[in-house]
């Protein structure tokens, strides 16, 4: 009786300890008990905001350009082969649109950015932040699950936060993921999903 009470706790403690730095632990946790609000809370504000990945978009797009198979094996991530990968990007701009859907950006180098900042869904942010793989999770089901708590806590905590601040005419810096494919137009144009977008005083 002693050592299964003594168990319980161990696995107790240990789903209380999980981070977004402690992958391998998410395979054994059962469905029914991991919390996908709580640990995409953790990947937001621990892991994906502190990291370092980010690369800017003035320089990817020069690389792209020039030679997209350096820039998608250096920037890009993806979870299979193919043409397209997701890529965590920044960059600073200026405010051109604001809509109830997003804002319309225009950089130095005048690359137009169309930020979403309402309809941010899919898996976009998840792999482009390279902090989590299929792996990590016991079915695509829960893989899926982490990619939609995590855009909730964006969208719906985070970005209207920043978005409060900001008006046609300022200047922001803006951080977030992108899909580019390397048989695509090059055109000036690129979609962006925030993680964070900041007002430049």
């Amino acid at each position: 009786m002693k050592k299964g009470i003594f168990i319980v706790i161990l696995l107790v403690l240990g789903y209380n300890s999980i981070y977004f730095k402690k992958l391998s632990e998410v395979r054994n946790q059962q469905q029914t008990s991991f919390d996908f609000k709580t640990f995409a809370d953790s990947l937001y504000y621990q892991g994906i905001l502190k990291s370092n990945n980010a690369v800017e978009l003035s320089q990817l797009s020069a690389l792209v350009q020039s030679n997209p198979d350096s820039a998608f094996k250096a920037y890009g991530n993806r979870l299979g082969i193919g043409n397209s990968a997701y890529f965590m990007v920044k960059g600073e701009g200026k405010v051109i649109e604001k809509q109830a859907s997003g804002l319309k950006v225009v950089t130095d180098t005048h690359t137009i950015l169309m930020v979403d900042t309402k309809y941010i869904f899919g898996n976009a942010i998840r792999d482009a932040s390279g902090l989590v793989k299929l792996t990590d999770f016991k079915t695509n089901a829960d893989f899926n699950k982490l990619s939609e708590a995590l855009n909730n806590v964006i969208r719906e905590k985070a970005i209207p936060e920043d978005l409060k601040a900001i008006n046609v005419g300022d200047k922001i810096t803006l951080s977030g993921a992108t899909k580019l494919s390397k048989t695509q137009d090059k055109s000036t144009t690129l979609s962006i999903l925030p993680i964070r977008i900041s007002k430049t005083e």
